[in-house]
């Protein structure tokens, strides 16, 4: 065998194990944004404007929020007074089914109805009266202030505005909280803490509202709340309390993927065994090229 034919065959076979290894790789990479999710806000690399993915979050406020350490890497925290906001784009906008959930840490209640965490808004004008809820999460005090009420709504195109809140308080201050508002169209509304379904009132409108959500023209984060954010995320699905991001970042890297076990592990042993036949042909070329350089000698 020619030197010419040996690398031609090695080069071909290097780049067989390089493609299948590639594709295994590919395929062992899970879908980290999975489960619906339209934007998941890390903070863990703060500019102004922030950056995160097509979505420009804007730090808004004097002082602007603060970057603290968070339940996981890094978070915003903010004082009542500034807000993290961005414009919705038809890639933001969930029309049916939402999931709006967060990790939150209360400093302090304000003395307002809404300590907002999520709120997704549409505005008419310049003014912010002329701003009208559509979608969140919020927090409100309670008289004694020792824990707030976790509430959440949504505004329909058919039941307009319609709001729902934990039964008793169950936010409490200065300690890392997981919550969730779900938007579901078979069974309604619901609120989550820490993966945990709450009871609930009907605080205007209905609990399962009909209709499509109305489209906001912007999102703002901790706005009239002293509060810190970590991780907050919106999914055009009703996600199941299995699907939240309770654990962090590396579960949603690893653990919480889109991937069907039954015909991608089909796939995975297909690619191994193409990367192996690949390596294997690879040495025997070698020992072959070997045998002939020594017979010739």
């Amino acid at each position: 065998m020619s030197k010419l034919k040996l690398f031609t065959i090695l080069g071909i076979l290097v780049a067989l194990l390089t493609a299948a290894t590639t594709s295994l790789l590919t395929f062992l990479r899970p879908t980290a944004m999975g489960h619906g999710t339209l934007a998941l806000w890390s903070f863990d690399k703060i500019q102004t404007p922030e950056e995160v993915g097509d979505h420009a979050a804007i730090l808004g406020g004097m002082p602007p929020p603060a970057i603290v350490e968070g339940k996981y890497g890094k978070a915003l925290s903010f004082d009542g007074r500034n807000f993290l906001y961005t414009p919705i784009t038809s890639d933001l906008y969930a029309s049916e089914e939402i999931t709006i959930e967060a990790w939150i840490r209360l400093k302090a209640f304000k003395e307002v109805e809404y300590n907002n965490v999520v709120v997704i808004a549409y505005r008419s004008g310049l003014e912010w009266q002329t701003t009208t809820r559509i979608c969140g999460i919020a927090v409100t005090p309670s008289i004694r202030q020792e824990k707030g009420f976790l509430r959440g709504y949504v505004y329909t195109d058919k039941d307009h505005f319609n709001e729902i809140m934990t039964a008793e308080p169950i936010i409490p201050l200065d300690e890392w909280v997981h919550v969730a508002f779900v938007r579901s169209l078979s069974t309604g509304m619901h609120l989550f803490v820490n993966g945990e379904e709450a009871e609930v009132t009907v605080t205007y409108g209905v609990r399962n509202p009909k209709g499509k959500i109305l489209m906001g023209t912007e999102i703002f984060f901790g706005h009239d709340a002293e509060i810190v954010i970590d991780e907050p995320r919106i999914c055009d699905v009703a996600l199941d309390p299995s699907h939240f991001l309770l654990n962090g970042p590396f579960e949603l890297a690893v653990s919480r993927t889109e991937i069907d076990i039954g015909p991608n592990l089909l796939l995975a042993v297909a690619i191994a065994a193409i990367a192996f036949a690949a390596a294997w042909l690879l040495r025997r070329a070698i020992q072959t090229w070997g045998m002939s350089s020594r017979i010739k000698e």
